[in-house]
């Protein structure tokens, strides 16, 4: 018997490895032309594939256990949510007329969805998969960005000129941040004390004290000596993992500028693709993803030496993206 408990015991403990949950590294970028996502390994730096959506995938988001990913679809009212273990879409929930950004609370219990067309957020329950509340927010929400302490939600009301700020707790509206122009992207450092946030037509970004609730400076960038008439200037923003970096996405320069956040100053410019619109990051600093929507490709970065190491061609109109460690088994 003490034969039989010990081969069972081993037996078991060589298979745990292959039970184990096994995470990695993905970038999943919207073809806004394309209705389709590609998912890029960061191990391998390859496409592994794309995953039909539904028509004009806009915005994206990994949830914070691995376990989905959210993919908003301007062009048909939905939500796509996805496995990474099989890269299908699982379920398909309806929203409101023209989602946009989207974004997983910290503890993945739901996910707001920016209705731009409807003036107001809705809320998916992830347990249920069923939109659970609206939240009227101003005119033209477009992004929705979850402070670190998982407390708040901000989200960019374009037609307002506003950032609207949500307490998650009672999915209710605490409070305003004024702009005084068009809201593009938000930018949290990791404390949650500044958001740095890109407007059509300024080719730098905003600095807004969260606690002050309102803006107390700005970073420019090297302005275009030609009008862009459709707004073309900083587009997605990002802090780096140790919060030591602003990296500002130029549609202007087609480059993304390096600031140091402690002096404000721009200490490298580093060359990508034609319209850049967003940017991500790998959880280990390693690495940044950039999708550029002109030459419908992604720019891998490394941080280390601030050069692209690998472009890779995507879709049509390459938009956002969400980088994140996913279970993939």
């Amino acid at each position: 018997m003490k034969n039989i408990s010990n081969s069972i015991a081993l037996l078991f403990a060589l298979l745990l490895p292959t039970l184990a949950v096994s995470q990695t590294e993905r970038a999943y970028i919207t073809n806004f032309d394309s209705n389709f996502i590609s998912v890029v390994d960061l191990k391998s730096m390859e496409k592994i594939v794309d995953v039909k959506t539904g028509k004009n995938p806009h915005g994206a988001a990994v949830s914070p256990d691995g376990k989905y990913v959210a993919v908003s679809n301007e062009g048909d009212n939905s939500v796509s949510i996805i496995a990474p273990a099989t890269n299908a879409v699982v379920r398909t929930i309806p929203v409101g007329s023209h989602p946009h950004q989207l974004a997983f609370t910290n503890d993945a219990a739901s996910l707001y969805v920016t209705i731009n067309a409807e003036h107001r957020v809705d809320v998916i329950n992830t347990t249920t998969w069923t939109v659970e509340a609206n939240i009227p927010v101003g005119r033209n929400p477009h992004i929705a960005q979850p402070s670190p302490d998982g407390k708040l939600m901000y989200v960019t009301s374009e037609g307002d000129q506003k950032v609207i700020v949500i307490d998650l707790a009672s999915k209710n509206v605490v409070g305003d941040i004024l702009v005084f122009g068009f809201p593009r992207v938000p930018a949290m450092t990791p404390d949650g004390k500044t958001i740095y946030l890109t407007m059509r037509w300024m080719n730098g970004a905003l600095k807004i004290d969260t606690e002050k609730k309102k803006v107390v400076g700005w970073i420019q960038l090297t302005q275009s000596p030609k009008f862009p008439s459709d707004g073309k200037a900083s587009h997605g923003p990002g802090v780096s993992p140790d919060g030591k970096f602003l990296y500002l996405t130029s549609q202007v320069l087609n480059s993304v500028s390096v600031v140091y956040i402690a002096s404000e100053k721009i200490v490298h410019e580093i060359p990508v693709g034609i319209d850049p619109n967003w940017i991500g990051f790998s959880k280990d600093g390693k690495y940044a993803v950039v999708s550029n929507t002109g030459t419908n490709d992604a720019s891998i970065i490394d941080l280390a030496t601030r050069k692209i190491v690998k472009t890779i061609p995507v879709g049509k109109s390459p938009k956002r993206l969400a980088v994140g460690k996913v279970i993939t088994r």
